[in-house]
Order: structure tokens, then C-alpha cells, then sequence
């Protein structure tokens, strides 16, 4: 989808990724642990992700942060340490696969600063309203998700001042939606792609967990063109299915889940 590309650093800005690290590997290991996203609610700063990927970090000691950035592909050491990291697990279910799961990461104040510069907390509150009471027809415009690719991980060249260096790499690749549906107070959204001759993407979604699900909204341009006018973060990544008849389903919260269900939890949790 060419016009995914002129939004594809605006969802980037928002877009992050979790580094577990391995120290009893020598030299010290890294692997992918999931995706979020940046946002904020009622003037505060957190991580959307699932709530699978946060229960998975540890409780204490580092962590790297992954920031991607429009400019491309940035050589960076964001480490933030887990002793000063709120997790508000908002709920899990027993089937991985129907959820619940879905979650908050809320760093240290300070540990905001690490991030580069151009990185985006997506505003929750100033949408609220509009997602909740009047969203945009889940038929019309375009889907993407955008998250880490756990099987895109690379070996870096040793630098000076690096001990070890991986490359990771993302995603904010075309997804159709296919099924959505409410159960026990969430709402959710299931998103194919599609393995035929023109598929670019990964093989394995692993590591997209807690990426988010991106609606595209599209208008016609005077002279018969289209062009995105608005991207709105409307679903939250959880699980993948293995690949049936050439296609594979991502299961991802709703909107609901995140204008109403996260935010409660803003209002509630966060002080």
C-alpha cells in the first residue's frame, strides 16, 4: 500500500520495543520482548503494550528500550532500570489466544528523557470522546500494524565502546481486518495478512506483542487521488495464529478496550 508510506513515520514516532538481556551469556545476549506504544492520558506518560509482555520483563536490573525513529535506523544504548518501573496489568486471560491482555509500562519520569528526540506520546484523552461515541466505520479507510520483528534481529559489527551490538528492526506493514467482537467488558479486533507473491512482511509476528493497531483514514483528493488525513490508534496486539490456507490472524484489542478501559485505568491507578 504506497500511501502507507507518507503516515509510516508518524506511527513510527509513537512505535517502540523491549530488550530482555541474557547476562549469563558472555559477552552479554539480547533478545526482542515484545512492543509498545507510546501514550498518554489525563498528563500521563506510559507504554500501551500487552499485558504478557510486561509480566515478562523482570522486576529488577535493566532493560533496553528500542526507539525507532523516522530518520532510520539509529545505533543507541536506552537502558532504564525495572526497580523504578510501575506495571499495571490490566487483565489476562486463561486462552492466550481470546485475551484479555493488555497492559501499561510507566517508567521513571527521568527515563523519558532518554528518549531521542521527535518520539510521540499519543494523546488517549483529546480522542476519547470522538472513539468512544462516534468512531469512524471500521469498513472504511485502511489497517497497519506497526511493531518489533522478533526473526529481523541482527548481529552488529563490534564498535568501539560497544561490547555487543544487535540491530533490530520493526514493522508498520498493511493488515485487513477480518472479524471483531466484544466479550467480558473488551472489545476486539482480529487483522489477516495475506502470504501471496506481492507479500513483503515477516513470516513470524513474534516480538509484535503490544505493537499497535493503527485505522487509516482516507479522503479523495481534488484531481481523483487518495491520501491519508488521519491516523488513529484503534487496537493493541496480542496474539498470532499459526498460518492457515496462506494467511495468518493477529488478534489485537479494540477501541473500546483502550478509550475506555485503559484510560479508567489512568484515572484510577496512576497518581
Amino acid at each position: 500500500m504506497p500511501m502507507l508510506e507518507t503516515v509510516r513515520g508518524d506511527l513510527t514516532d509513537s512505535t517502540v520495543g523491549f530488550v530482555k538481556f541474557l547476562p549469563f551469556q558472555k559477552p552479554t545476549d539480547m533478545v526482542l520482548a515484545g512492543s509498545g506504544t507510546l501514550v498518554s492520558a489525563g498528563g500521563v506518560r506510559a507504554i500501551l503494550t500487552a499485558e504478557y509482555v510486561i509480566s515478562n520483563l523482570p522486576n529488577s536490573g535493566p532493560i533496553g528500550l528500542i526507539v525507532p525513529t523516522r530518520q532510520g535506523p539509529m545505533r543507541h544504548r536506552t537502558i532504564i532500570y525495572m526497580e523504578h518501573v510501575r506495571k499495571i496489568p490490566i487483565a489476562k486471560g486463561k486462552d492466550d489466544s481470546k485475551g484479555p491482555d493488555i497492559g501499561l509500562f510507566i517508567p521513571a519520569l527521568t527515563d523519558w528523557d532518554l528518549l531521542p528526540s521527535g518520539k510521540i506520546f499519543y494523546n488517549l484523552s483529546k480522542r476519547r470522546e470522538r472513539m468512544l461515541n462516534d468512531p469512524p466505520p471500521t469498513d472504511k479507510g485502511a489497517w497497519a500494524l506497526c511493531g518489533m520483528v522478533a526473526e529481523w534481529t541482527g548481529e552488529l559489527p563490534k564498535e568501539k565502546g560497544y561490547e555487543h551490538g544487535k540491530s533490530f528492526n520493526g514493522m508498520c506493514g498493511p493488515v485487513v481486518l477480518a472479524n471483531q467482537r466484544q466479550e467480558g467488558g473488551f472489545d476486539y479486533f482480529s487483522v489477516q495478512v495475506a502470504y501471496n507473491e506481492s507479500y513483503e512482511g515477516p513470516e513470524s509476528f513474534g516480538g509484535c506483542s503490544g505493537g499497535g493497531l493503527w485505522h487509516l483514514l482516507i479522503k479523495e483528493r481534488s484531481d481523483g487521488s487518495l491520501e491519508i488525513f488521519d491516523s488513529l490508534l484503534a487496537g493493541v496486539a496480542f496474539y498470532q495464529s499459526a498460518k492457515e490456507n496462506d494467511r495468518k490472524t493477529i488478534e489485537c484489542h479494540g477501541r473500546r478496550s483502550i478509550y475506555e478501559t485503559v484510560v479508567k485505568e489512568f484515572e484510577k491507578r496512576v497518581d
